[in-house]
């Protein structure tokens, strides 16, 4: 099995025991082919890496699904790759069945049973990164809310590539087998996982290091030790870690000159970027969305200490 192909499952699986559900081929507009499952769009149709549905939908809105573009580069993911993104969501966004019956028909004003039938859908577009992304790609991605995804800085990701190095090194192993080993480790990490959506539009997963359960108070606080490690969020009597996108770090730390001009900074960061987020999670067994605010008290406690 190919690292690609494993970074998929890891993905989906992560997300799948969160709450979000496979989106199953109907053989026509979403179908299976060589590469692998396939979306039409409105010039060409496209491989689907990871093609899933959130576990509840936006009312007044057509149904939205989830693509996840997995890439397994040895570098970080370039701004070519993320324009090229941007131009798959408007392709497979703008899919639309006409042909010259359908034309005809619109010439006449009476026309009667013209109603379309398939399942119409808005699909958001995301990466998965296995080394991250440069600063370019991540100020373009923020900019056209295209959602980044990245590990390379989180506790279990040496795990992840022990298990690719295991895979890669015993070639006894059938396919299956190494399935299993990536589909059992990413299940593991996806017990202690929930997915947050920031009041910015940047998706974050926090990893509970501690317990193999999630739960979220109304509030929460937000900690860091350093610019290199991850973030931590801690609410209720559970804390948990996350990846802040690298785009967040620079603007954060070009604007200080200090370690005191950096917590201010850091501050301002939560205020601006993460004052709230709805968080997804899977809590005794059921789908679970959950609205939470940064505890405002203690933010302001925090400014007044660095007067």
């Amino acid at each position: 099995m190919k690292s690609g192909k494993a970074f998929e499952i890891f993905v989906k699986r992560i997300l799948i025991n969160i709450g979000f559900t496979e989106v199953k081929s109907d053989g026509l507009f979403v179908y299976d082919a060589s590469p692998g499952q396939m979306i039409q769009g409105l010039g060409e149709a496209h491989n689907a890496d990871v093609l899933l549905e959130p576990p509840v939908q936006t009312p007044f809105f057509y149904k939205t699904k989830l693509l996840i573009e997995c890439k397994d580069y040895n570098k970080a993911v370039g701004l070519a790759t993320v324009r090229g993104v941007l131009g798959l969501r408007e392709d497979i966004n703008h899919f639309e069945i006409v042909d010259v019956h359908k034309l005809q028909l619109r010439q006449s004003q009476r026309r009667k049973g013209i109603v379309d039938t398939f399942d119409r859908c808005t699909y958001q577009v995301a990466i998965a990164s296995m080394e991250g992304f440069t600063i370019p790609a991540q100020n373009f991605a923020a900019t056209h809310r295209i959602p980044l995804i990245a590990f390379n800085k989180m506790t279990f990701w040496n795990g992840f590539r022990d298990i690719l190095q295991q895979i890669s090194n015993d070639g006894n192993l059938t396919e299956k087998e190494q399935e299993y080993s990536v589909t059992r480790f990413a299940d593991s990490i996806a017990s202690r996982m929930a997915v947050a959506i920031t009041n910015s539009g940047q998706m974050l997963f926090l990893y509970n290091e501690f317990e193999e359960c999630c739960s979220f108070a109304t509030n929460y606080e937000l900690f860091w030790v350093s610019p290199d490690l991850p973030w931590k969020l801690v609410s209720g009597n559970r804390q948990y870690s996350f990846q802040l996108p690298e785009s967040i770090l620079e603007q954060w730390l070009n604007d200080s000159t200090s370690d005191i001009e950096r917590r201010k900074e850091a501050i301002n960061c939560k205020e601006n970027f993460m004052s709230n987020m709805v968080v997804y999670y899977n809590e005794n067994g059921y789908p679970t969305i959950k609205m939470i605010s940064i505890d405002k008290a203690r933010l302001e406690e925090a400014k007044s200490m660095l007067k």
